[in-house]
């Protein structure tokens, strides 16, 4: 083939295949030829099988032998005793009978008792008494040609080459044995022709070697195929046996068994794999189809399955996966099926052979898979994944029905970290079960209830009014306000809800879940325990947010922002010896945006933190070019504070731009501590610690700024602008600024006033002994320090209050007062 179609190499490759398969054949037809002559090229116990076969061969044959021998010698005893002694023909003919009675008895015996397994004496027996066989019939052309009798000779040459073809075909299945046969008469008519020396003799040699040599092939032939005939059958009987084994292991070791069914759908040959999986007699399996075992089971997965079943068999063709369930003894089980058809020898359908397997326990395993997929772990609710997808299949339905009746429900809980905080995680836990078991109750028949993670759950469902909605909502934020009961202590938290209704038909579930987050977010605004419905005018506030947080992102990275600095002077000297660090940020086209507005973008963003070390940096590094100073103040949000890292970042800035940490002073609100209570008072030890000094913003306007004071060491407080504005006005201002100043000394702490934008407050701060003030009394912020340094006393103190207006135009930033608006500080929120 290679030679014939050089070059292909598909053909190469199934020439190659092919070489190996006749590599193979060579190697099986050599073995079968070698155990034709009794080699050992087999296992003993095959070798013992096949000489009992040969010999079983012979065997077969052995009444045709005998009666053959018996009609020879009836012949050729006659002739013979013409010209033999009586005595030479009897002895032979006695020696001929003896023989024949013994292969006779053998005979009868191995009728009786079967031989299966025969030994190599076994067989040389049976050579030796072929060869004796032979060496008697060979005396008969010697006699007949020796004594030149025309009779003799021609009843011998018959009666010699019916013996060689005769008894070569009858030994066939046993070379040695025919070979020796043969060859033993062919070398005696061969003498006998050389005695006789007659020309015309030799015609009748090449007829004698030309039988000889057929019958020696077709006894090899018949040797070779016998023993091949017999390996194949030993293999395929070895094969049946092995794959017997396997099915009969893999049926008793597997969950899988073997099943088959005639024409007519009725199994048949049911193993006992199959009689224990179905928990049914092999009688009442004779009598069933498969079909009638998958309607056994009252499932609406299990009839689906029937149909399939049902349409699988009516084709006739091979199926695979077909899952079916089975009533077995009362317990709901799952078996998968495969067959394929089975023909019998007309071609016709014979019915099907197949396996079947029992995937109960992996379909469970499935279904917890899936549940888990799907639902809460811990209240045993939907999930968000669930609660989208079972959303979608609402809109799809509401959407063929033209109606706009369904509504999305966020729920977060509040105060829920004070229980996970104060009474572990636990009880925590044991609260997210109870709240989903009052929304399940409340929402039963009315929506469908999830938990997104965390404190945060949601509804959906249907609701003909907004009226409808809005009261529904109202019972989610009430059900939550009543006491929650966890071991001896009873949890009263509260909910906040934002909820939007379907308005347009093209909304999708993001859209809802988008516009019930915005609701959600201003009700938390609003000071949580509400229950608020989305409205547009809360979209395009959101938009607006997130346009200004994306401005805000783009300003800090491409430096729009800018840090200027406040002068704080001393109040006896009225020299400037500090300043506050101010943030300003000029929007292109919203004009100056005030802290108040982007602080809390910031801190929702996560940009407060690289913001405030940026300021913290510029501001260092801005000071330690102006030694004149005695400090720069720089204003901490509580995020910064909450910053696990704080101290570091600090302590990195100050050796970054050369800035003695004793001139830094950080000014932080109470807001740091209602956070942070944990780590606040450890953060501010490492501060002090490192010498870095800390202020009180904002003093007097929170429920518990005294306690604080005692709790946490501080090295000044500033008093809020809103009780330097009373001064003048109302004598209880004036009152409680003089109570502040007096505690203040008392604990060794400086006092700072903030917003003093006239004389009369400066005077009057003076007398009541404030340490220092700050305000736009005293000079605009500036870019650079080294400005503020060269602010002297005779420039504000005859000041009179129309040269220091209240409130500067908000166009230009030089000109604001930065204390009369507390959102030009960092920490304003």
């Amino acid at each position: 083939m290679a030679f014939l179609s050089p070059g292909s190499h598909g053909k190469n490759r199934d020439w190659q295949l092919l070489s190996r398969h006749d590599e193979s054949s060579c190697r099986d037809s050599t073995r079968a030829f070698l155990l034709a002559f009794g080699y050992p090229v087999v296992e003993e116990l095959l070798a013992r099988r096949v000489r009992a076969a040969q010999i079983a061969g012979i065997a077969r044959l052995t009444p045709f032998v005998v009666v053959a021998n018996i009609i020879n010698a009836a012949v050729v005893a006659p002739i013979f005793l013409r010209f033999l002694p009586v005595s030479y023909v009897v002895i032979w003919l006695f020696a001929i009978a003896f023989l024949l009675c013994v292969t006779t008895f053998k005979w009868l015996r191995a009728k009786r008792a079967p031989i299966e397994l025969a030994s190599r004496r076994s067989l040389s027996k049976a050579v030796q008494h072929a060869t004796m066989l032979s060496f008697l019939w060979a005396v008969v052309p010697i006699a007949a040609f020796a004594n030149g009798d025309t009779t003799g000779m021609w009843i011998a040459s018959c009666v010699t080459t019916a013996m060689i073809c005769g008894g070569g075909f009858a030994l066939a299945t046993v070379p040695q044995a025919a070979f020796r046969w043969v060859a033993i008469l062919f070398i005696a008519s061969t003498v006998t022709l050389a005695i006789h020396g007659n020309v015309f003799m030799w015609p009748l040699f090449f007829l004698l070697v030309s039988f000889t040599l057929v019958v020696i092939g077709s006894v090899t032939s018949t040797g070779w195929l016998f023993a091949s005939h017999f390996l194949a059958e030993a293999e395929l009987k070895q094969r049946g046996e092995l794959i017997a084994l396997l099915l009969n292991e893999f049926e008793e070791k597997a969950s899988d068994w073997i099943w088959e069914s005639d024409a007519k759908g009725f199994l048949r040959n049911v193993s006992g794999r199959f009689l224990h999986a179905s928990g049914r007699s092999r009688q009442d399996l004779s009598a069933l189809r498969m079909v009638d075992l998958a309607y056994s089971l009252n499932d609406s997965d299990a009839r689906m399955a029937v149909a399939e079943l049902e349409s699988a068999i009516g084709t006739r063709e091979a199926f695979r996966g077909i899952v079916i369930g089975v009533d077995v003894k009362g317990e709901e089980r799952w078996w998968s099926l495969a067959a394929r058809p089975v023909v019998d020898a007309k071609g016709s359908f014979a019915g099907y052979r197949g396996v079947a397997s029992d995937i109960t326990e992996a379909r469970r395993a499935s279904a917890l898979v899936s549940h888990l997929a799907e639902h809460d772990s811990l209240t045993g609710i939907g999930n968000r994944s669930w609660f989208l997808k079972q959303s979608e299949m609402l809109l799809e339905e509401q959407g063929r029905s033209e109606q706009s009746t369904l509504t999305l429900f966020l729920i977060d809980l509040d105060n829920f970290k004070v229980v996970n905080d104060t009474s572990g995680h636990p009880a925590g836990d044991e609260l997210l079960r109870q709240v989903a078991r009052r929304f399940t109750e409340l929402g039963e028949g009315r929506t469908m209830l999830a938990r997104f993670g965390g404190d945060e759950f949601a509804a959906f469902g249907r609701f003909v009014s907004d009226q409808s909605a809005s009261a529904f909502a109202e019972e989610l934020v009430n059900v939550t306000r009543k006491p929650f009961r966890i071991g001896r202590r009873d949890f009263a938290i509260g909910a906040t809800v934002g909820f939007a209704r379907l308005g347009d038909a093209n909304d999708t579930i993001d859209d809802l879940m988008r516009k019930a987050d915005i609701a959600l977010y201003k009700a938390k605004e609003g000071g949580r325990g509400l229950a608020l419905a989305f409205e547009c005018e809360m979209e395009r506030e959101v938009r607006e947010r997130r346009a200004l947080e994306s401005d805000l992102r783009e300003a800090f990275e491409y430096g729009k922002l800018n840090v200027e600095f406040q002068p704080i002077v001393d109040s006896r000297s009225g020299k400037v010896v500090s300043s506050e660090v101010l943030v300003r940020w000029l929007h292109p086209t919203r004009g100056e945006v005030p802290p108040a507005t982007f602080i809390p973008i910031a801190e929702h963003t996560g940009l407060i933190l690289p913001l405030g070390n940026w300021v913290l940096r510029k501001a260092c590094a801005a000071a330690a070019q102006c030694p004149e100073l005695e400090s720069v103040a720089v204003n901490l949000s509580s995020v910064q504070f909450m910053d696990p890292n704080l101290v570091e970042h600090i302590m990195a800035i100050l050796a970054e731009t050369g800035f003695p940490p004793e001139r830094l002073v950080l000014e932080i609100t109470e807001s740091v501590f209602l956070q942070d209570f944990g780590s606040a008072s450890r953060k501010l030890e490492t501060l002090r610690g490192h010498g870095i000094r800390i202020a009180l913003d904002d003093f007097g306007t929170g429920y518990s700024s005294l306690s604080y004071l005692r709790q946490y060491k501080f090295d000044k407080i500033k008093i809020d602008k809103s009780f330097v504005d009373e001064i003048g006005e109302r004598s209880d201002g004036l009152a409680i600024i003089s109570a502040v100043i007096a505690l203040a000394h008392n604990l060794g702490l400086e006092v700072t006033a903030e917003g003093v934008e006239r004389q009369l407050q400066v005077d009057a701060l003076r007398t009541l002994g404030c340490d220092t003030m700050q305000g736009y009394y005293f000079g605009k912020p500036e870019a650079s320090p080294v400005k503020i340094t060269q602010i002297k006393k005779e420039d504000w103190e005859d000041r009179t209050p129309s040269t220091a207006p209240r409130n500067p135009p908000a166009s230009r930033s030089t000109d604001l007062q930065p204390d009369s608006i507390e959102d030009l500080k960092v920490d304003r929120i």
